[in-house]
């Protein structure tokens, strides 16, 4: 099966325009199957559904000048700043699976660095401990899943950020895991080295990798859903905000 690779396809210090292109990606219904491995600086991301109050510590988070941002897909809360390695896959049409074949990518890069990986419905986990999120989202043109994964983040920067889990549950909540990053597991490698396992692991699965950059379609979505969503402060306070018709049609998102 072919499969693309994305390249030159943001820059790190702009996560909404990171996000938005994440959606775009299915909106604009990729061509071919289609890989990219990117990164966003510090921020912390809730899922569509989500309420920020349950979800993050704002005073942290102002403290740090860390913003917080709502992505489309659904799943849980996640930190994300530069040891955290972002890899996501967009394939045409509707894919509710595409997730389970993500998670079984990352477990799969994981088990070549040597630790025991086992992917679930919520994650990729090393024993214990959570080093993957994964969620997606599949509408009618195409489908994208994303998964983080924690090279040389640490769990105390990822928690200082987060709030605890509420003492009233709701179906939209985080379901918290005790998490850990590679480095914290005895698998001493950088960012470069995390990137070049998965791009590895990816060219086994599916082939060489075609390197393209965000097409024409792909980038004009992006700026849309900027203009709409992703520069609105209301959205990603929210999740709502004055929005056109095709933004509030509901679609099928797959949650881990």
């Amino acid at each position: 099966m072919r499969m693309d690779l994305l390249v030159h396809d943001g820059v790190v210090g702009d996560q909404a325009a990171n996000l938005a292109l994440e959606e775009a990606l299915a909106r604009a219904s990729p061509p071919a199957p289609l890989l990219r491995i990117w990164q966003n600086a510090s921020c912390v991301v809730i899922g569509r559904a989500q309420r920020i109050s349950r979800e993050v510590n704002l005073a942290a988070c102002a403290a740090a000048g860390v913003p917080v941002l709502r992505r489309a897909s659904g799943g849980g809360t996640v930190y994300q700043d530069l040891g955290n390695l972002n890899i996501s896959m967009a394939v045409p049409g509707r894919a509710p699976g595409l997730a389970a074949d993500l998670a079984a990518l990352v477990a799969a890069v994981i088990a070549t660095l040597g630790l025991p990986s086992l992917a679930g419905d919520r994650g990729v986990f090393v024993g214990p401990a959570k080093v993957s999120g994964l969620a997606s989202q599949v509408t009618r043109n195409g489908s994208v899943a994303h998964a983080t994964l924690l090279v040389t983040t640490t769990a105390s920067q990822v928690q200082a950020f987060l709030a605890p889990a509420p003492a009233d549950p709701h179906p939209a909540d985080s379901r918290r895991s005790i998490v850990a990053s590679l480095r914290e597991l005895g698998c001493a490698l950088g960012m470069a080295e995390a990137r070049g396992a998965v791009l590895a692991e990816a060219a086994r699965r599916y082939g060489p990798l075609s390197r393209r950059p965000p097409n024409n379609g792909e980038l004009g979505w992006q700026q849309r859903l900027l203009a709409e969503r992703y520069r609105i402060g209301s959205w990603h306070q929210t999740g709502r905000t004055e929005e056109a018709q095709w933004t509030t049609r509901p679609v099928l998102t797959c949650t881990a």
